[in-house]
């Protein structure tokens, strides 16, 4: 439940891209990002620990802890960021409020204060929507598809999804070396999260400032974003292949340090 919980925060963090255009607030909305980074964040460090102690506790009693325990919990990463791509049309229509009233009121306890009313809660059913179709016939226009981003998205969020459970399963490869194996979870998803900043949201941020100053029209910025969770979501695929080779490969970087 927090993979799927996870990665569902970390697809639905698109739609303040959305939002930043919709209501010309960019720095309020970068706020609201960051909240929103920050509880997908926190979730990752309870999780660890809960999977560790498992981990730990097989091991000890000397039971077999199959890959297929760490797949489905991969499997989980990818119906999270599915539901969060569905999910996407309402929560950028619920976050265009959650921005004026954060700008209004200057702090996001004044912003939690105000959202247990009942008019949160009206807002939230009215904002409820399905994905347009317009957003799957995008998907086919690929000549307008950023194929470095595309696929350096891809790359990136197989390895976010991955890494951690990778260094879990090294410690089940090599038990010996399973507390070093651990420890490199923390390096193995900074290293995800700092290619991420430095490549790929710089080029969402600069994008967002042209849609505003309408440099580039919104529906090519919308169509962008398709692609963006589109990739997101192949990406959570593809680390069900990348996840034992890259287990592999911690357990030999723990062995040689």
């Amino acid at each position: 439940m927090l993979t799927f919980i996870i990665n569902f925060i970390l697809i639905i963090s698109l739609s303040v891209r959305i939002v930043s255009t919709r209501t010309k607030r960019i720095a309020t909305s970068n706020s609201l990002f960051s909240v929103i980074f920050l509880i997908g964040q926190f979730s990752n460090s309870i999780q660890i620990p809960i999977l560790a102690k498992y981990v730990e506790e097989s091991l000890v009693s000397n039971l077999e802890l199959s890959s297929n325990f760490f797949r489905i919990i991969i499997a989980a990463s990818t119906f999270g960021a599915i539901l969060g791509a569905i999910s996407i049309p309402t929560i950028h229509r619920f976050m265009a409020r959650g921005v004026e009233l954060l700008y209004n009121h200057h702090t996001i306890l004044g912003l939690i204060k105000k959202s247990f009313s009942i008019s949160t809660v009206q807002h939230l059913k009215n904002s409820v929507k399905w994905p347009d179709k317009l957003n799957f016939i995008r998907l086919k226009n690929v000549e307008k598809m950023n194929v470095n981003i595309f696929i350096l998205n891809i790359l990136v969020y197989s390895f976010m999804t991955s890494s951690m459970l990778s260094c879990l399963y090294a410690g089940v490869l090599n038990p010996e070396l399973r507390t070093t194996s651990l420890s490199l979870s923390g390096f193995a998803g900074g290293l995800g999260t700092i290619i991420m900043l430095l490549l790929i949201e710089p080029y969402h941020s600069v994008l967002t400032d042209k849609v505003i100053e309408e440099k580039v029209s919104n529906a090519f910025f919308r169509q962008h974003l398709s692609f963006v969770i589109l990739a997101r979501i192949i990406g959570t695929l593809i680390s069900q292949i990348l996840f034992i080779p890259l287990s592999k490969v911690i357990v030999w970087v723990a062995a040689w340090i």
